[in-house]
């Protein structure tokens, strides 16, 4: 590796000479594996000269990350400044402090603070309980562990144990929350969360089980309203998309698996190379809800979309994920980061819409195929709903269908109905009453 960076015999001896001459090299191997530019290396070299004067690997010595900072400013004292700005000198010291990080963790030298987070070993029971024994998908644990993780800690700030934690302690809790003005959804959530664990841990004799008397917001059927881009807006998003740079090659293909199949954020996140067989011009993703696999078309523009960023702007890496960030080091797009990117792109185009992200062009995309005329199986079938009862919430959004819904003359039938009733005799067959009730569960789903 040093004879990339070496310029001349003398450079090179140098570097093989200097201490931990292997644990340098071994890093840097390490670095060029991952991505990084020899350019990046060249520079990182250099650094890690001046760290391996500071630190020693002999005798197991560890480093706690205050121990690098103050390595880093020793080093930067050290150097002749040359009229250096302070700003200057910080990015020096900076510089310092990543590379000598990095390269202690890396060889294991790292102390990592473990976090004293209240109650940890039970919340990780829990999770255990909820991942292996009732099979909850990730998404849906992980909100479980960050809305128990805000209950514990205050629970720890009022000095109060989990065996006393009754109705009073939970009522002062939700309480504090009303403060955030957290939305209704949002608190039925977390009690969600605080029912499921006060079960689990009466289980296990931690506390009594109040979980039957924890209160929730109310929350109606089909209260919200699917709200998404305008389908023609969702055009202008991946028409802005269209540049030659490493970003736009990039967000175009993403933006493309939002609106065309309608794919949720972390499904495109963990979308895979081996998800794509080119040759039969198929697509398969793993949905992060039902844990299937489900197999798509890969239609000819999205496709080319993803071919172009994977020839020209897809950096060199061991990872299997599509979609990577492209500066350096390489890796696979957080959720936080993916989500941001495509708010932006939308703010950017129309700040005026209701909702913003990856999930509303999934609604834009169902809500454009109920308006081809597609049934609610269909839709559901391609947004990989498991039921059709999942679905049901874009039938409110089919103005269309509804207005023709409610014009209607169903007087008639209902006074044939009642005059029926009164005589006792069966007159309307079982089908069309489950059609009849059918049409008013729909029309009470709209009011609701």
């Amino acid at each position: 590796m040093f004879e990339w960076l070496a310029k001349c015999g003398a450079t090179l001896r140098r570097y093989r000479t200097a201490p931990y001459a292997l644990e340098r090299e071994q890093f840097l191997i390490h670095l060029r594996d991952i991505g990084y530019s020899l350019r990046r290396l060249a520079v990182i070299n250099r650094l890690l000269l001046a760290v391996a004067d500071f630190v020693r690997f002999d005798d197991g010595v560890r480093y706690s990350a205050t121990d690098l900072a103050t390595l880093a400013k020793s080093w930067v004292n050290k150097r002749p400044s040359h009229g250096a700005s302070e700003k200057s000198l910080h990015v020096m010291e900076m510089d310092f402090l990543f590379v000598a990080k990095r390269w202690i963790e890396f060889h294991g030298r790292l102390v990592v603070p473990v976090p004293t987070q209240p109650y940890a070993d039970e919340l990780k029971a829990f999770l255990c309980h909820l991942r292996s024994e009732r099979g909850f998908a990730d998404a849906t644990i992980e909100n479980r562990r960050k809305s128990l993780t805000l209950f514990f800690t205050w629970l720890s700030q009022q000095h109060r144990t989990l065996s006393e934690v009754g109705l009073a302690e939970i009522t002062a809790y939700q309480k504090e929350c009303a403060k955030r003005r957290w939305a209704r959804t949002t608190i039925s959530l977390h009690v969600q969360s605080l029912r499921s664990f006060f079960r689990y841990a009466a289980s296990q004799g931690w506390c009594s089980d109040i979980s039957s008397a924890i209160a929730a917001p109310r929350l109606y059927t089909n209260e919200g309203i699917p709200q998404g881009p305008r389908w023609s807006d969702v055009r202008k998003l991946i028409d802005n998309e269209s540049g030659d740079s490493a970003v736009q090659v990039r967000n175009r293909a993403m933006l493309l698996l939002f609106a065309v199949y309608g794919f949720r954020l972390s499904e495109v996140r963990g979308l895979q190379l081996d998800d794509l067989d080119w040759e039969k011009e198929r697509i398969v993703i793993r949905r992060s809800k039902s844990r299937k696999a489900q197999e798509f078309p890969l239609t000819r523009e999205v496709g080319d979309a993803i071919l172009r960023y994977l020839k020209e702007v897809r950096p060199k890496s061991h990872h299997r994920e599509i979609f990577l960030s492209l500066r350096q080091p390489y890796r696979p797009l957080s959720r936080g980061g993916l989500s941001t990117m495509v708010q932006k792109r939308m703010r950017g185009l129309n700040p005026c819409f209701t909702r913003f992200g990856p999930h509303s062009l999934r609604h834009a995309c169902a809500v454009h195929l109920l308006a081809k005329g597609l049934t609610l199986k269909e839709i559901g079938d391609h947004l990989g709903h498991v039921s059709v009862a999942a679905t049901k919430m874009y039938a409110k959004v089919d103005l269309p269908g509804l207005r023709e819904v409610a014009a209607l003359n169903l007087s008639e039938l209902v006074c044939y109905a009642e005059r029926a009733e009164r005589a006792q005799t069966p007159v309307i067959p079982r089908g069309d009453l489950a059609g009849l009730r059918e049409v008013a569960d729909l029309l009470l789903g709209t009011l609701l």
